[in-house]
């Protein structure tokens, strides 16, 4: 079985925000768009070259307002665009990036200057216009009390984590890769738990990280973990942009799913489940299970994109199972 398991990242005592504190469409999207620009790569490059200076985990908003004005005198849209500075949109990129107020022109505005592609696009949109797969999810539990004792104590929190699992030709689980951003709750935070139901599996820690702490251990009997050495330590508020990977290497034939574990709440969870063309199932399901270990409690049925991928956004879950089944 795939099962990964997020347990470190929370409220204090796993207590609900308020609804007026839940994230917006709009924060997601503006949250998505801060993900895109701070990902290495071309979204990253296009603004950093106009900065003098940057700090790790932040998008300097004078160098992306350069970018946005720089798009206006090529492209004007309305009087005043030729001669628009960066400074006079300063205020705007602010506003964007940080959720407060992203109109749909404004967007439109960010997604073409970053020329960012279709698959972006389309995910913004969608997290902006608030669609249906973009959602809150509180589920029933994720791990029993006793064992969730025996994981350890929270020390960062999950401002957004991107979940891409692949499977094979031969309908057997081959690589999953992460994106997360985390924010430390705690001073001297210098790793984080990489946390599976199998030592099937070979981890890559990438950007974001030095390297790996130690051997495999198992706090407990359906949990293996392994440290995850930051590149460097994180102060309370500090955060980080991490990328990480793993490759399966199974001996016999998996359950068919994929679940992430919310121990207490994350925000922005994004989950992809690709199938190769040569395998593909004959049917997907979204579902929500009863805990680590227990029995799907909601499904509802999922059509493959044009990638032959599964997919589902939400912009905060807590306490559930959730994820992906299918049959052969």
């Amino acid at each position: 079985m795939s099962r990964l398991v997020l347990t470190d990242e929370g409220t204090v005592a796993g207590v609900m925000p308020s609804d007026s504190a839940l994230p917006s469409g709009v924060q997601a999207a503006a949250a998505y768009i801060r993900e895109l620009l701070l990902r290495p790569g071309r979204y990253r490059r296009k603004w950093e070259q106009y900065a003098e200076r940057s700090r790790a985990g932040q998008v300097n908003q004078l160098a992306v307002a350069e970018v946005l004005a720089r798009y206006l005198w090529q492209h004007p849209r309305a009087q005043g665009d030729l001669e628009v500075l960066p400074r006079q949109l300063k205020d705007t990129a602010s506003r964007a990036l940080s959720g407060k107020l992203l109109s749909k022109a404004t967007l439109s505005l960010f997604m073409d200057a970053f020329g960012l592609g279709a698959p972006e696009r389309e995910q913004l949109l969608k997290l902006w216009e608030g669609s249906a797969h973009v959602r809150v999810l509180s589920g029933p539990r994720a791990i029993r009390d006793d064992k969730a004792s025996m994981l350890g104590s929270r020390r960062v929190k999950t401002l957004s984590l991107h979940d891409h699992h692949y499977v094979g030709p031969d309908g057997l689980p081959v690589r999953h890769r992460n994106i997360h951003v985390i924010e430390a709750i705690a001073d001297d935070v210098d790793r984080i738990p990489y946390r599976a139901d199998t030592n099937a599996l070979t981890i890559e820690a990438e950007q974001g990280f030095s390297g790996l702490a130690g051997p495999v251990y198992q706090p407990i009997a359906e949990i293996f973990v392994v440290d995850m050495l930051l590149a460097k330590p994180l102060m309370t508020g500090e955060t980080a942009t991490l990328e990480y990977s793993a490759s399966f290497h199974y001996d016999k034939p998996p359950p068919p799913e994929f679940r992430r574990i919310v121990q207490s709440f994350v925000e922005n969870l994004d989950i992809r489940v690709q199938f190769h063309p040569d395998k593909l199932p004959v049917n997907v399901e979204w579902a929500v299970w009863d805990g680590l270990d227990g029995p799907i409690v909601e499904r509802s049925h999922v059509a493959l994109d044009i990638q032959f991928a599964a997919h589902r956004y939400l912009r905060l879950a807590e306490k559930t199972a959730v994820g992906f089944h299918w049959d052969w």
